[in-house]
């Protein structure tokens, strides 16, 4: 009787043991329910291995929700469209990003939130997206991971150059390229003194050169006053033929109408004295002629005889 009644009492702490716990779990569920909660959209361009649903989403470290939905997003490209469930109390804003975050060395992801320094502007709901699209950013060992392939690729040309620059047609360039610069380093060797006085004969050079700038400037300050004397002198010459043409132009125009009406009138008589006087030169041609061939008759004028016409 004393056994049964001690299996029967741990029964019975047992049942109320397991009623406690439900009723706690079920206490507890409420008041997570009751916790307002905020959904947004991430949208990552690269591999998201490790992240799935229900995987924790934090704001700087600090769990403040979880991932609820990871689907294909087909855009210009392909890229991966996870949506969380955030407390509502989580400052999210423009200046807010979100990183894909790794626990440890298991490789079970999380996304991790942060946010600019300073005032951003409040989050708005993007077009083609049921909520808010928080940006991404790769920073740290996200950041490495993700820029690997690019890394591994440049590394790659990089060793392929190498592999070029080390060829044998190079190496054989480079070797006659070292043998020439070993020639002209024996052949400039060969001309060291010559090369010696070479700095001296450069500085007797600019000492002659300063010589002749210096003999140059001391003509220049000699001959300044007859350059200055010279300048006035055709200044006086310029304003004198200004006057000059001044006169003339003012002569011109006071005397306009008379030279009009000599060119009007006087052309045509100079026509006809030219002509006169072409004609008296033609007879005092004339009369050369004759003294040429008879002088006398300028003193002695011969009678002439009458001449008779035939009845």
């Amino acid at each position: 009787m004393y056994e049964r009644t001690n299996y029967l009492a741990v029964g019975v702490f047992i049942l109320i043991g397991a009623l406690v716990l439900l009723a706690v779990g079920f206490w507890v569920g409420d008041v997570s329910r009751t916790v307002p909660m905020s959904q947004y959209t991430i949208i990552f361009e690269r591999d998201v291995n490790g992240l799935s649903e229900g995987s924790p989403v934090r704001y700087m470290g600090v769990d403040v929700g979880e991932v609820t939905t990871i689907r294909l997003f087909h855009a210009q490209n392909t890229a991966i469209e996870v949506q969380i469930e955030i407390d509502s109390s989580t400052p999210v804003n423009s200046g807010t990003y979100a990183r894909l975050g790794y626990q440890g060395i298991t490789g079970v992801a999380f996304i991790n939130l942060a946010e600019d320094a300073g005032e951003q502007e409040e989050i708005t709901v993007t077009a083609g997206h049921d909520y808010p699209v928080i940006p991404t950013r790769d920073v740290g060992i996200a950041a490495l991971l993700n820029s690997g392939p690019e890394v591994m690729d440049r590394l790659h040309r990089m060793l392929d150059d190498i592999s070029m620059l080390l060829s044998e047609k190079n190496l054989s360039a480079t070797s006659q390229i070292l043998q020439n610069v070993e020639q002209l380093t024996g052949a400039l060797a060969g001309q060291r003194h010559a090369m010696a006085g070479l700095p001296v004969r450069m500085h007797e050079s600019l000492d002659q050169l300063h010589k002749t700038l210096q003999s140059a400037s001391e003509i220049t300050e000699e001959g300044k006053p007859d350059l200055l004397l010279a300048a006035q002198h055709l200044r006086h010459s310029t304003e004198n033929l200004a006057n000059v043409s001044e006169r003339v132009e003012s002569w011109v125009v006071e005397n306009d109408a008379a030279v009009n009406s000599f060119l009007a009138g006087g052309v045509g008589e100079t026509a006809a004295l030219v002509s006169d006087t072409r004609e008296a030169m033609r007879e005092l041609e004339k009369l050369g002629a004759e003294l040429r061939s008879n002088p006398s008759r300028v003193i002695y004028k011969p009678k002439l005889a009458p001449v008779t016409v035939a009845q």
